[in-house]
């Protein structure tokens, strides 16, 4: 059962990865999905728990931690830069 949760909540993030992992330029993609990623791992976390938006929660407080500080990471100067000169 727990499996099943976790393959879940992680869905929106694999959907992401499997959408961008080509050899294709996708950076545009991440950018457009990042936002709406974020709120569809928080409407499973969220749901799971039995809690409204305005709760806190927890568990949905460190995976969002996890993922902005992924997001962090990845977003260099040079990165900004390359999404600038090739939006899409």
């Amino acid at each position: 059962m727990k499996v099943d949760y976790i393959l879940v909540f992680t869905s929106p993030i694999y959907d992401v990865l499997t959408k961008t992992d080509t050899d294709m330029a996708t950076l545009h993609l991440v950018y457009k999905m990042w936002d709406s990623m974020i709120e569809n791992v928080r409407k499973v976390i969220y749901q799971h728990e039995r809690k409204i938006k305005v709760k806190h929660s927890s568990f949905f407080r460190v995976v969002n931690l996890i993922l902005i500080d992924r997001w962090t990471k990845s977003s260099t100067s040079l990165r900004c830069l390359a999404h600038s000169l090739n939006p899409r």
